[in-house]
């Protein structure tokens, strides 16, 4: 009873101070240590409209170089410079309009200024369709020789061979000039996909066996998930989330065939056999990479399973749903205030070292990071660079332990991009999703490893070895899950099969009986989960990225911990500070294998899957150890 009431007082003690902290205003003591601080990016909207009539002036400009490229090698550099320098005010204007959407998706404004935008957009594109076409008349051996001889321009040799690699792809001058005229009508449907689920969304609301009435928001429902010990309760709220998507199944459905037909569309007319292709060969990763994770993910679920069959007996459920994935399996229960888990991220990243440390002291400036739901705020969260200036982090934070680790993966993120921009000129910033995810879950490993280490008791070894478990079960299994339903979509849109809604869910509740087994009951309202996935339809083909990159960060993070001896650790820890430090500078894969990482194996798969089974064990003999089994 006494542990009961501590708990109690604590989570009480938590939503005061949240409260307190959500209830900040502009111009408070403390307010930019919970809010993003925009001004950073535009001292206001004046500011903002200035940069952008300044990029709309110069686009007329991109034709005086019309027919010159290949005259020398300081024209070309010339053009690469003028190219870069309005590529970065491009991308500030519109991180700075996404970000204020972002926090607030209500307000109109913003999509009126992110439209401003994509016009100045389709505008450079029509003055720029002739680059390509012009460029790849050059023959590759006279850019060689330019380089060999100018060291500025030799600062682009990856970037042209990765230009000349793809050759083959690139369109003609009128037919780029033609696809302009398009692009904001293809792109409007991302945009009413974020429409759809942001600003229109309203959560249902519900009643709990309590008599508390709540939204079931995504904040909301993680709490109730991770908190309430009722288990109608997580299932009334699971029902109430997929009902708020469900009511819009076909709309949902319409809009990712319209953006995959787009996506199809323009990969056809750019000669790739597939979306897959056309995506994978820009950074020129092999197939294998793709079809080798959900090979193996998809038919090496035993521990996964395993794991579920556990946490049922341990739960002492006669039924196991969805929403009991997330309820703790003994009584360690604790909330975790934000400024006690930066706290937790400072100590458990010390080990990378002093650069690294200094960064992070950097990131944790007031006005980086936006911590609380608020309403017309964006679920979820995320690291946005914004070049010149630094990164923003976007949380939802509820106080769970879950929060923690998006905290410390997020951190991951902003980091790494504060190296890159460090250590490389901004041609080679924009570094690969793959290599992104894998700094971001390495520093999920590195927290976890912290407080394994730091465990007091068997309820918290069990705790812990469920976040373990979890992680791998939710940013490997299931994200190749994820990976095989888009595959799945995108090759029924290529071969010209029907899909509405209803195929939709048939398919997604297949893959997920695949991977999840008989022993998750379903309501017919699970099978529309999908739509929640907003990487479906805001990326192309991005979710096998988490799957990849967290077999890539186990797998350093192992060389790292396991090594034989303390300089062997060093090294291993140099060669992945090298590779945040390396951003585009080479291919993902080729990057990766410099670390330590061989891709074009299934072995890193493997390896988790190993991970796994010691894992599930482990816990295994800890539940009975503490009689929960």
């Amino acid at each position: 009873m006494k542990k009961v009431t501590l708990l109690l007082l604590a989570v009480f003690a938590l939503n005061i101070i949240t409260i307190a902290q959500q209830d900040l205003k502009p111009g408070d003591k403390d307010y930019y240590k919970y809010n993003w601080k925009l001004t950073d990016v535009y001292a206001d909207w004046d500011a903002w409209q200035k940069d952008l009539d300044y990029l709309n002036d110069q686009i007329p400009k991109y034709s005086e170089y019309k027919g010159k490229l290949g005259s020398s090698a300081d024209v070309l550099l010339d053009y690469m410079k003028f190219s870069e320098k309005n590529s970065q005010i491009s991308s500030r204007l519109y991180v700075f309009a996404s970000l204020s959407q972002d926090v607030d998706s209500k307000n109109p404004m913003y999509v009126t200024k992110l439209q401003q935008i994509q016009n100045m957009w389709v505008e450079l594109g029509r003055n720029t369709t002739w680059v390509q076409p012009e460029l790849a008349a050059i023959p590759k051996e006279t850019i060689d020789q330019w380089m060999a001889k100018n060291e500025e321009l030799a600062v682009y040799e990856h970037d042209f061979d990765s230009f000349y690699r793809q050759l083959e792809h690139i369109l003609d001058e009128e037919t780029q000039r033609i696809t302009t005229y398009y692009s904001k009508a293809l792109g409007a449907t991302s945009n009413i996909y974020g429409s759809l689920s942001t600003a229109d969304m309203e959560f249902h609301k519900v009643t709990l066996s309590d008599g508390k009435e709540i939204v079931a928001s995504p904040a909301n429902a993680s709490r109730v998930y991770t908190t309430n010990k009722n288990q109608e309760d997580r299932k009334l709220v699971a029902d109430a989330r997929a009902a708020a998507y469900e009511k819009n199944k076909n709309t949902y459905a319409d809009i990712l065939i319209g953006l995959y037909n787009s996506r199809w569309a323009s990969a056809q007319l750019r000669g790739y056999e597939s979306c897959l292709d056309a995506v994978l060969e820009s950074n020129n990763i092999p197939k294998d990479v793709y079809m080798n994770l959900i090979d193996v993910a998809g038919n090496n679920t035993d521990a996964l399973l395993k794991y579920r069959q556990l946490r049922k007996k341990a739960l002492g459920l006669g039924k196991y749903y969805g929403s009991d994935e997330a309820m703790a399996l003994v009584d360690f229960e604790k909330s975790y205030p934000y400024d006690e888990a930066v706290e937790m991220v400072k100590v458990c990243l010390k080990p990378m070292g002093d650069e690294y440390n200094e960064l992070l002291g950097n990131a944790l400036q007031a006005g980086w990071v936006d911590v609380y739901e608020k309403p017309g705020k964006r679920g979820g969260a995320y690291s946005w660079s914004v070049t010149g200036v630094h990164p923003y982090i976007l949380m939802n934070w509820a106080g769970t332990r879950d929060n923690v680790f998006t905290l410390v993966h997020e951190f991951g993120h902003s980091i790494h991009s504060m190296l890159t921009n460090k250590y490389q000129p901004y041609v080679y910033t924009n570094y690969a999703s793959m290599v992104a995810e894998t700094a971001s879950t390495f520093n999920e490993k590195m927290l976890l490893d912290y407080l394994i280490k730091n465990a007091k008791s068997t309820e918290e070894k069990i705790a812990l070895l469920v976040q373990a478990i979890d992680n791998i079960s939710g940013t490997f299994y299931r994200q190749a899950q994820f990976a095989e339903f888009e595959y799945n979509l995108y090759s029924k849109i290529e071969n010209n099969e029907p899909l509405n809604a209803d195929i939709m869910a048939d398919l997604y509740a297949e893959i997920d009986h695949k991977y999840n087994g008989d022993i998750m009951e379903r309501s017919d309202l699970y099978n529309y989960s999908w739509p929640r996935v907003h990487h479906f339809y805001n990326y192309n083909y991005y979710v096998y990225n988490y799957a990849v990159s967290f077999s890539c960060s186990s797998s350093l993070f192992n060389q790292i911990k396991q090594a034989d001896s303390k300089k062997e650790a060093k090294e291993a820890q140099e060669k992945y500070l090298t590779l945040l430090k390396s951003g585009a500078s080479d291919y993902p894969v080729d990057l990766l294998k410099e670390a330590g990482v061989d891709l074009t194996t299934k072995d890193p798969y493997l390896a988790v899957v190993n991970r796994m089974t010691e894992l599930v064990d482990q816990l295994e003999e800890a539940l009975k150890e503490a009689g929960k089994i």
